[in-house]
């Protein structure tokens, strides 16, 4: 997350607000500026600078303030609320989808739009709280995507595939990339380890650009470790990656991660069996979350951007125009595990 430079403190007070009881006037105070300047902000609409703006919903952000759903609907009607959907805990304990959450909010106040979170069970609700919707993460039969086509929702999903309009970011060619730079290091022995492969293949997997890597380099994978799906998936890295290391000696000289947060569970069971890294073995990520990537070469997805992008994208499938996908870039960040 870029970092930013408040023009005032928030109080202590204001800063430990909770959603339900952050209010407009709250915001107000905090920035120093009349209910009318609040309103102009979070509705998009002229009247202030683009500085104070951002001033102003840096602050709603902070405060965690959240409109609710019946009174925008009375001022602007439904189709100003959109849904965020998301599985069980996303929110609560993945860092991706928190700053994810965070940014999509930030955006849709710029519009003059209001977001609700929706959890997975309720998405056939949802008409009834919001004209579309934003669709995270991904289970197993996951029916939203037809539920709210069949209810006529206009949605975005974001990190799957949909026929309709989807964004996800570029993983496969992230971890094409930072395979081919462990590869140009002279690492030959090269693991991957990630949630996917403990599901059936899909062509989007990042796994598959580190096959891709290999293969063009003429190399075989040197070990490939599906890690079960967990809400915290660094212990669960940590765990399978000491079992592993107890049991045998270390099978490979360099290893891509899924996520950095199972490169840093990995780091760490490297360091309880006094493994150097990246002398002995070198370490990517993928995602450049803060401050848990501080140290980790790693590939980047540009959060913010993609959010700005899926809440445009949103607004053409509200408009009803043709559908249409987007593939944001990444960047391979280098630092010290390589």
């Amino acid at each position: 997350m870029p970092s930013r430079s408040p023009r005032k403190m928030v109080p202590a007070i204001t800063a430990q607000a909770s959603p339900k009881s952050a209010t407009i006037h709250e915001i107000a105070e905090a920035a120093g500026v009349s209910i009318a300047s609040v309103s102009r902000a979070l509705n998009g609409k002229p009247g202030i600078s683009d500085k104070l703006r951002a001033h102003i919903l840096e602050i709603s952000e902070r405060i965690q303030y959240q409109p609710s759903a019946a009174a925008r609907q009375l001022i602007s009607g439904k189709n100003a609320v959109v849904g965020i959907s998301m599985m069980r805990h996303s929110f609560e304990l993945r860092p991706y989808y928190s700053l994810l959450f965070r940014n999509l909010t930030l955006e849709l106040h710029k519009r003059g739009m209001v977001p609700v979170t929706v959890s997975y069970d309720e998405t056939a609700g949802l008409k009834e709280q919001a004209g579309s919707a934003i669709l995270l993460g991904n289970e197993p039969g996951d029916l939203r995507p037809q539920l709210l086509r069949d209810q006529g929702v206009p949605f975005l999903r974001v990190d799957q595939p949909d026929p309709g309009f989807s964004i996800r970011t570029d993983g496969l060619d992230g971890i094409y990339q930072a395979t081919r730079h462990l590869i140009d290091q002279g690492r030959h022995r090269i693991g991957y380890i990630g949630e996917e492969l403990a599901l059936p293949l899909e062509p989007i997997f990042r796994v598959n650009g580190f096959r891709r890597a290999l293969d063009e380099a003429g190399l075989a994978a040197a070990r490939e470790i599906p890690v079960p799906f967990s809400y915290n998936p660094t212990l669960n890295a940590y765990r399978l990656m000491r079992r592993l290391l107890e049991a045998e000696p270390l099978p490979f000289d360099a290893l891509a991660c899924e996520t950095d947060e199972h490169a840093l569970g990995c780091i760490a069971a490297f360091e309880d069996q006094g493994i150097e890294v990246p002398r002995q073995v070198a370490v990517t990520g993928f995602d450049d979350l803060p401050l848990l990537a501080e140290h980790l070469t790693t590939v980047r997805q540009d959060i913010p951007q993609l959010a700005a992008q899926a809440v445009k994208l949103l607004g053409d499938a509200i408009a009803g125009a043709p559908p249409r996908q987007v593939l944001m870039p990444v960047e391979l960040i280098l630092r010290e595990t390589t």
